[in-house]
Parts: structure tokens; sequence; C-alpha cells
């Protein structure tokens, strides 16, 4: 099972301008992104190393939409060593407006090409306001964890963003035995800039769990959408 299944990974993302393929009222967009180290949730998952990340998002105008994402990640063998693989979400979900308030309901599995006992399925709920993100993310599957998210987004001067996230993991349990040991928090900061065909940002992430190899990680993000 991955170390820390994804939750406000949306939240951190910084799109560039869509150039979309239009579909009787749906959408297909495709994204790309180089990381100087996939880090989720305060936890470097290729060992401080690049990576390479892509997907594909379909989105309809009732709401429903559907994609999936792949990166490179380094996952554990049944003997307990380190190996390079590939991790590919699938998802899908539901989103509406209500006023000033954005909704989205959505589905989610998280699989590892050569570690199928990381693979696990959750569902989340979530309400934007005023660019805050609060959501709630549970795992249904593996681990039966519960992760709570809080995340703002704001433009700023010079034509930048920033994107400020905290984070709640509520420890779950698998046979009775404890999945971390601790509940524990995540924070992350990322400014970002957009350019002609490619979005950069710069990250710093924390978080309070005490068998984290890194409490404090930095990041460089570059991403393009097609």
């Amino acid at each position: 099972m991955k170390t820390l299944s994804k939750a406000v990974a949306i939240a951190s993302l910084l799109s560039a301008g869509v150039m979309s393929a239009n579909v009787a009222n749906a959408e297909v967009a495709f994204n790309a992104s180089l990381v100087s180290d996939y880090v989720f949730r305060g936890a470097s998952y290729t060992s401080n190393g690049a990576a390479l990340q892509g997907g594909a998002d379909y989105s309809h105008d009732s709401g429903v939409y559907a994609g999936t994402w792949l990166s490179n990640i380094e996952t554990a063998d049944s003997e307990g060593e380190v190996q390079d693989d590939v991790e590919y979400d699938i998802y899908a979900g539901y989103w509406m407006e209500v006023g000033d308030f954005e909704i989205d309901l959505a589905y989610l599995t998280y699989n590892y090409a050569d570690a199928d006992d990381w693979n696990t399925t959750e569902i989340s709920a979530s309400i934007t306001t005023a660019g805050i993100t609060a959501s709630v993310y549970q795992d249904i599957d593996a681990a039966n964890t519960t992760y709570l998210g809080l995340a703002y987004s704001t433009e700023l001067p010079q034509e930048l963003s920033l994107d400020v996230a905290i984070g709640h993991t509520l420890d779950g349990k698998v046979d009775g035995e404890a999945v971390w040991g601790e509940d524990f928090t995540d924070m992350s900061a990322s400014v970002g800039k957009s350019f002609d065909v490619v979005d950069v940002a710069l990250t710093v992430t924390n978080v309070s769990y005490e068998f984290a190899e890194d409490d404090t990680l930095v990041f460089l993000t570059a991403s393009t959408e097609f």
C-alpha cells in the first residue's frame, strides 16, 4: 500500500492554458509535468529524485468527469527492497455549483504496476468557496485511513500564484494493527508563475510524522496542458 495516499495533490497543481478537444459539450485535456521530487503530503516517493508525470481528463457540462494520472515512483518488493515502479491512478466524479460554492464528489483508485499490495481506493468530498477548499478522503480498501484537508489559492503581484494547504491523517487499522502508528499533519506552500507554454512552481512541504526521513522538503514543478 502506498505510504501516504493521494488527497490534496489536485489542490497543489498549477495548470497551464488549456487547449482541449470539444466533443458534444465534453472536453478532453492532457497534462504533463516534470518534478524534481515526487512529494505528497510531506513524503518523497522517489527518494528525493525526479519524476515524470502525466495524465488525461474528460469533463462534461453535466459535471461528470473522469481521468487517469501516471508517475514513476519507488515501491517495495515482496522482500521489502526498494524498487522502481509506475503508479497509475484512475478516478471519476461529479462536480456542481450551488450558489457561491463548488462541490466535488469523487471515487479514486491508486494502482502500482509491481506492488499490488499497495493498491488502494478512496472516496472523497470537497467544497470550495472564495479560494478555500475543505476536503475529506476516506480509504475504503487497504488502510482505512481518513484524510482531512484545507487549502487556499490566490493570486499575487507580478502574475504569481500562491497555494497553501494543511492536512491531517487519521490513522487506520489493518487486521487490528495500526497503519502509521500515529495521526499526523502535513503542510505545504507553493508559489507559481505561468509562462507561454509551461507553468513553474516552487513548493515547500513539512510533515509531523515521527518516522519521516525528512520533515521538510523543497521541490520544483514544470507543467503544461494540451
